[in-house]
């Protein structure tokens, strides 16, 4: 998953003072035309002007500072899911967040934005708190869970909001404390992923008493789900969101017999995988980009794939069941230097 926004003006043409002012600034570590596709989970997307990792919420923040100074268009990269990179790369600067300090004190969990998700939710079920358990199968950190609200629909509290009691961001040049009802979670969405004026440092959770067997369990019952999933490939994730049902006996006329409709509806969501297969999609590929075999809401990279495949191949998707269903597929994943 990714998280932040893009800043400032076009730098292609900055001399190398800038390249001096960001040495001198971030240190040496930091990298020139650096190649995003060695960060993505696509493994697709060219160089970045200037790459940083912040390993600290203190370097995290003298980043961003400075890409401001210096009116630098600004790209925050968590864990490299759900983000789809130009093959012309970003003209800016690009910092990779791995701060990753968490604490569990009673029923509070606090985490930095880069602390994996995975890995917290296993710490969190150890020390006998549930909640987070089905989120061992959404890849990516904290932060960028936060950004797009990850989670599953099928499962009350099944997303990452659910739970947040306070958001910590980097609002221009102040640090502030958003209360959980104030984040704006919906399906896929928060108000930092809205705005983009905001740039996730940490959060905190309140979460409740559990099970530690229990959530062994569910924790294995998710993984095994996930290996449902194509992830054996390079791919963004999921490329399109479910669909709210807002008319289930139109649905009943396109769809008529068809198995687990019922079930979708009841759920109140159509899934977007389900729609992409009725069409005979799976399998469907361009170039080095295909519909998984194993998922058709999954675009994976069969070995040299380019931004440039996604894009026909996402189109041609969206064209297909437009006309064949009369339903506009929208697209989850975020486009970065387009």
């Amino acid at each position: 998953m990714s998280i932040g926004s893009t800043t400032g003006i076009d730098i292609l043409g900055m001399t190398a003072d800038v390249l001096v002012e960001l040495q001198n600034n971030l240190g040496k570590s930091l990298k020139v035309n650096e190649p995003l596709s060695r960060h993505t989970n696509f493994k697709i997307g060219g160089p970045a002007k200037y790459f940083f990792t912040a390993k600290t919420t203190e370097e995290l923040v003298h980043a961003i500072q400075v890409a401001d100074e210096l009116k630098l268009p600004l790209l925050i990269l968590g864990g490299g899911s759900n983000v789809l990179v130009s093959d012309n790369g970003f003209a800016g600067l690009a910092v990779m967040v791995k701060n990753g300090k968490y604490s569990i004190k009673g029923q509070v969990v606090t985490a930095e934005a880069g602390v994996s998700l995975g890995f917290l939710v296993q710490k969190v079920a150890a020390a006998g708190l549930t909640g987070f358990e089905p989120l061992v199968a959404v890849p990516g950190t904290v932060g960028g869970a936060i950004f797009g609200n990850a989670g599953i629909p099928q499962v009350a509290k099944g997303f990452i909001g659910d739970w947040v009691k306070e958001v910590v961001v980097c609002r221009g040049d102040t640090i502030v404390h958003v209360p959980g009802e104030q984040c704006g979670f919906g399906y896929r969405t928060s108000i930092f992923k809205q705005s983009g004026n905001d740039i996730i440092l940490s959060a905190v959770f309140a979460l409740e008493p559990g099970d530690k067997v229990k959530s062994q369990e569910l924790i294995k019952k998710y993984i095994a789900v996930r290996k449902t999933q194509p992830y054996h490939l390079p791919s963004s994730g999921c490329i399109f969101t479910n669909l709210p049902v807002t008319d289930p006996s139109e649905l009943r006329q396109k769809f008529p017999g068809q198995p687990r409709l019922e079930e979708f509806l009841k759920r109140g969501q159509l899934p977007s995988s389900w729609l992409i297969d009725q069409a005979g999609l799976k399998g469907k590929t361009m170039g080095q980009i295909q519909v998984s075999e194993q998922h058709a809401n999954y675009l994976v990279n069969l070995g040299s794939g380019r931004a440039e495949e996604v894009i026909m191949l996402i189109s041609y998707i969206k064209q297909q069941v437009r006309d064949k269903f009369g339903i506009q597929l929208q697209e989850e994943v975020r486009y970065i230097g387009f």
